[in-house]
C-alpha cells in the first residue's frame, strides 16, 4: 500500500499502562501507512503516563489542559500529515481497522469519517442502551476540521464537508468498575450543565421528573437497553441518574444569577 499522510493521536493524562497497550495495538496501521504517532500530554500528567509516552509515540507535546476540544485542536496544529487519526488510550486499534483507515486515507472521498466503537464495560461487552454503534469522528483531514472549543465535554469536531463511515470499530475498555462508572459521571455532569448554561438552557422543577424519566425511556426502550438485561437496566437507570445530576448542576448555576 502506498504510505499516506496519517498521523495518530493520543491525548493523555493519567492513563499510566493503558497508554501502552494501545500504542502497541497500532503496529499493523503503522506498519501500512507509515504513519507518525504523537501524545499530547496535559501538563499535568503524572510521571508514569509521562515516561510511557516517550517510550511509545514518535513525538511528545506538552499543552496545559482547558478542555478536550482545545487539547485536540493543539494536535491539529501539532501535527504534520494532512490526515489525523484520534484514538483514546483506552481504546485499540484492530488489524481490520487499520486497513480500512489506510484505505480512507488514500482517497479524497470526504472531509472526515466516523467509526463504530464495540464498548467493554465491565468485563463485558455493550451492544445496547446507546452504547452500540457510538459513532465518532475520529479521522480528519486536517485543512477541514477544527473542534468547537465551547464545549466542555463530549467534543465534536466542524468538518467542511461529508462525513463518510467506517465499518471497522474500535476496541473500547470503557469502564472496568461501577465506582469508576459513576466517579466519572460526577466529574462530566457539572462540565455538561456548564456548556448547557452556555447555550441557555435552563431547569425547570419539572425538569428533576421529566428529564431523568425521558432518558431511561431513551436507553431502555428506543435504545432497547431491555435486551441487554439486568446490565442494560443499571446502565439505563445509571445515565436517567446522570441526568437529574445535570439539571441539579443546571439549577445551581442558573440561581447564581440572582
Amino acid at each position: 500500500m502506498k504510505k499516506a499522510g496519517l498521523t495518530v493521536v493520543a491525548l493523555a493524562w493519567r492513563e499510566g499502562e493503558q497508554l501502552r497497550s494501545c500504542f502497541g495495538s497500532l503496529r499493523p496501521l503503522l506498519e501500512q501507512t507509515g504513519a507518525e504517532t504523537l501524545i499530547v500530554l496535559d501538563a499535568e500528567a503524572d510521571p508514569i503516563t509521562a515516561a510511557i509516552a516517550g517510550e511509545v509515540a514518535d513525538r511528545v507535546a506538552l499543552h496545559p489542559f482547558s478542555n478536550f476540544a482545545a487539547q485536540r485542536n493543539r494536535a491539529l496544529d501539532l501535527a504534520r500529515s494532512e490526515w489525523v487519526f484520534f484514538i483514546d488510550a483506552d481504546e485499540q486499534m484492530t488489524p481490520q481497522l487499520a486497513r480500512e483507515l489506510g484505505l480512507a486515507t488514500m482517497g479524497q472521498g470526504h472531509a472526515a469519517y466516523r467509526v463504530p466503537r464495540r464498548n467493554i464495560l465491565f468485563g463485558h461487552e455493550v451492544r445496547y442502551a446507546g452504547w452500540w454503534p457510538d459513532y465518532q469522528i475520529r479521522l480528519l483531514c486536517r485543512a477541514a476540521c477544527r473542534y468547537d472549543e465551547s464545549r466542555k465535554v463530549h467534543e465534536l469536531p466542524n468538518v467542511t464537508g461529508s462525513i463518510g463511515t467506517l465499518q471497522q470499530p474500535l476496541l473500547h475498555y470503557n469502564y472496568k468498575s461501577w465506582r469508576q462508572f459513576i466517579e466519572k459521571q460526577r466529574a462530566y455532569a457539572p462540565l455538561d450543565a456548564q456548556a448547557r448554561y452556555e447555550a441557555g438552557a435552563r431547569a425547570r422543577p419539572r425538569s428533576f421528573i421529566g428529564q431523568p424519566l425521558r432518558e431511561f425511556k431513551r436507553r431502555f426502550i428506543e435504545y432497547r437497553g431491555y435486551r441487554g438485561g439486568l446490565l442494560g437496566f443499571a446502565l439505563s437507570t445509571a445515565m436517567s441518574l446522570y441526568t437529574l445530576l445535570v439539571y441539579l448542576h443546571l439549577w445551581r448555576l442558573q440561581h447564581r444569577e440572582v
